[in-house]
């Protein structure tokens, strides 16, 4: 699992505002198995290209009194995140976990910061950063987001994985205490 602040890479535990189930672990015995049971915060998003554009629609709707720039930074991260989700449910085979190849979407904004989190059945397929050819069309986003956004990292699950970016407004400054409060 990456964490990244701005290109800076650790490690993370599993954490997160909403519901888990903990359940004994198939594959660790002896461990908790965490099955992240989307509350309502969360919106299914089906797995086809056009959910990118309803996706940007829910973060406008959510942030109509915030500078226009910084809407569209949380726009563009949060169209590089869904699609990658996209491609994972699209592109790959069922989860071997029996989850349903379904995406989750929240976003959560405050006055100094907005977070976005995306939430697929493939634990194992984690989103890479790529230094693509100058004439591929693809293989930018994790780059761009964490370009655009202040914070990204993933939590990975038993059974899912959760890819969350972080903005801060334009002029604010994340604190070392609301960064360790976001739980990575």
């Amino acid at each position: 699992m990456f964490v990244a602040l701005r290109g800076v890479v650790g490690h993370s535990h599993l954490w997160g505002s909403f519901m888990t189930q903990h359940l004994p672990s198939p594959k660790r015995p002896g461990r908790v198995a965490y099955v992240y049971a989307p509350g309502p915060d969360w919106v299914e998003i089906q797995p086809m290209p056009e959910a990118v554009a309803q996706v940007r629609h829910i973060v406008r709707r959510r942030l109509t009194h915030a500078d226009p720039d910084f809407v569209y930074n949380v726009e563009l991260v949060t169209s590089e995140l869904v699609t990658n989700a996209i491609r994972c449910v699209r592109t790959l085979e069922a989860p071997a976990s029996g989850v349903e190849p379904g995406i989750w979407f929240a976003i959560e904004a405050h006055g100094r910061w907005t977070r976005l989190r995306v939430r697929d059945p493939y634990p194992d397929v984690l989103p890479t950063k790529k230094e693509p050819d100058p004439t591929e069309t693809n293989g930018r986003g994790m780059l761009i987001s964490e370009a655009v956004a202040d914070l990204v990292w993933v939590e990975v699950g038993d059974v899912d994985k959760v890819v969350h970016a972080v903005l801060a407004k334009p002029g604010v400054t994340l604190s070392p205490a609301e960064i360790a409060g976001f739980g990575r």
